[in-house]
């Protein structure tokens, strides 16, 4: 069935809300920082992920929008695959139907979401270099022959994303599809 166009809108609405989303999990002042990270160290891929997540929910290919830690995840739910793109405060993926939760249960129920949400912590220690430095050597190594799932840049969202999630939502890590160690 078609997204309709107010439905569209709706999420469209939904994603620059995200923008002003913060994690409850941080101090005032780290939430505090974390917004305003956004539209200064971080604007290049807060920019870039909000265009692409706005182009996607106005083109239909969007069905749902999930927050959690004040990060936006932007899912199409009918894919015969599963895939993520991290890009600032923005999680672009595309799902198999049968995965479950709403809202912060999405996010704690899969844990490609939870690996997506580390690549969101790397934005935040990278900056305005997280682009060339994370994302574009991440993309490269997508596209490539190899074992993406056990390149440095996954394994680094990995990391962030086992101590992240262990720490505040007490989940243990499934090393078998998302490995924390090189190798």
């Amino acid at each position: 069935m078609p997204i309709t166009i107010s439905k569209r809108l709706k999420i469209t609405a939904q994603l620059t809300r995200g923008l002003f989303l913060t994690d409850p999990n941080r101090s005032p002042w780290g939430r505090v920082w974390q917004l305003l990270s956004r539209f200064t160290w971080e604007l290049p891929q807060t920019l870039v992920g909000w265009l692409f997540s706005v182009g996607r929910a106005l083109a239909g290919q969007i069905d749902r929008v999930d927050t959690l830690g004040g990060i936006t995840f932007a899912t199409k739910s009918s894919c015969a695959y599963l895939m993520g793109v991290s890009l600032g405060t923005f999680v672009d993926l595309w799902t198999v139907p049968w995965m479950r939760g709403e809202g912060e249960d999405f996010v704690l129920a899969n844990q490609v979401c939870q690996h997506e949400f580390g690549h969101t912590i790397d934005s935040q220690r990278f900056g305005w270099f997280y682009l060339p430095l994370i994302g574009l050597p991440s993309l490269l190594s997508a596209l490539g022959k190899g074992d993406h799932n056990h390149f440095w840049t996954e394994i680094r969202a990995n990391r962030h994303a086992r101590r992240y999630f262990s720490k505040h939502y007490a989940i243990a890590w499934n090393e078998t599809n998302y490995p924390t160690l090189l190798g």
